[in-house]
């Protein structure tokens, strides 16, 4: 209950006086008597007024003596949920070796997880057990801030233990202004990221022993693998597409702009040919469909296509002959 000031009033008249009634707050403050009424009642309740025997006068009782009668119940309360959230973290706590040893000696194992938190609680796992490298792909434009502080309390732990670090993400990343600050923090730590024009898996490996991969239709969600030929797989994956990637500009100038969109076209060019729709193809180059849709649509202007199959057409004999320096 909130302390008013009428009843702060109240109560200052009450130890003047030693002892009190309703009338006597009502008289005295200006009140009226259901206001006065209400006014006592509530520094009862407080445990700063105490009721005397015949039920006609209120006392006052000292603040600190009022705070143990009310509290005190409450304390002990809120003592025995945590003795027993303790036991539970506890016996719960005790389980994890069990639980990561058979996990990890259960070969070709494929864990589905739905859970955000559940999958949270994998990774930060995983990361505290990681004692080489940590490779980390990342598609799309950039991510939300409250996603990239996370991530660089995660880069720093990793990165302050001398444990490896390698990002993947598109060019269009280079943009994001929160992303390119997540970099330029973590390549002062260590890290290291790359940009592609390309498109690839969102995924984390550790250690090249354990990995970590979106969930689809479950944004929350993720693949736990551990599987040793699958796991040579992904990294194989990741290694071709760092290898033919970009370092992740710190600083930006004209030529390395145009450089960027000319691949990012490219992307979308070979991706038209191959005849994907505007969605996937955004996707594939980190773009929202919106802005995909207007390169696209930028794209069969120059072209001079009547339609997306004549586009194709004429983009697959244009790319064949190497030529597409027109369409910049």
């Amino acid at each position: 209950m909130h302390l008013s000031t009428d009843m702060r009033r109240a109560y200052a008249l009450a130890v003047r006086r030693r002892a009190l009634t309703a009338e006597d707050v009502s008289a005295e403050l200006g009140l009226g008597e259901p206001e006065a009424g209400r006014v006592v009642a509530g520094l009862v309740e407080l445990r700063l007024l105490q009721q005397d025997s015949d039920g006609g006068l209120f006392a006052a009782v000292a603040p600190d003596s009022a705070q143990l009668r009310l509290l005190g119940p409450l304390v002990r309360e809120i003592s025995v949920m945590q003795e027993k959230a303790d036991r539970i973290r506890a016996d719960l706590g005790s389980l994890l070796p069990v639980y990561w040893d058979e996990a990890e000696s259960a070969a070709g194992q494929i864990e589905v997880v739905r859970d955000l938190d559940v999958v949270l609680a994998l990774i930060e796992e995983f990361s505290a057990r990681a004692v080489t490298e940590v490779l980390t792909s990342q598609p799309g434009g950039g991510r939300p801030v409250e996603q990239l502080e996370d991530a660089l309390v995660f880069a720093r732990e990793l990165l302050g233990r001398s444990v490896r670090m390698r990002t993947l993400y598109q060019h269009t990343a280079q943009f994001n202004q929160g992303t390119a600050a997540y970099v330029e923090h973590v390549t002062q730590l260590g890290g290291e990221v790359r940009t592609t024009a390309n498109g690839f898996t969102r995924m984390l490996v550790f250690d090249r022993r354990v990995a970590v991969l979106a969930l689809k239709g479950h944004p929350k969600g993720a693949v736990v693998l551990r599987n040793e030929n699958v796991l040579d797989a992904l990294v194989d994956a990741f290694e071709r597409t760092w290898n033919g990637a970009r370092p992740f500009p710190l600083s930006y100038s004209k030529g390395q702009i145009v450089h960027v969109s000319s691949e990012v076209k490219e992307a979308i060019m070979r991706l038209l040919v191959a005849g994907e729709s505007d969605k996937k193809i955004a996707v594939r180059v980190g773009l929202s469909l919106r802005t995909c849709q207007r390169h696209i649509a930028d794209l069969m202007q120059d072209l001079g296509a009547r339609n997306r199959l004549h586009a194709g057409y004429l983009l697959h004999e244009q790319l064949a002959k190497g030529t597409t320096d027109g369409l910049d």
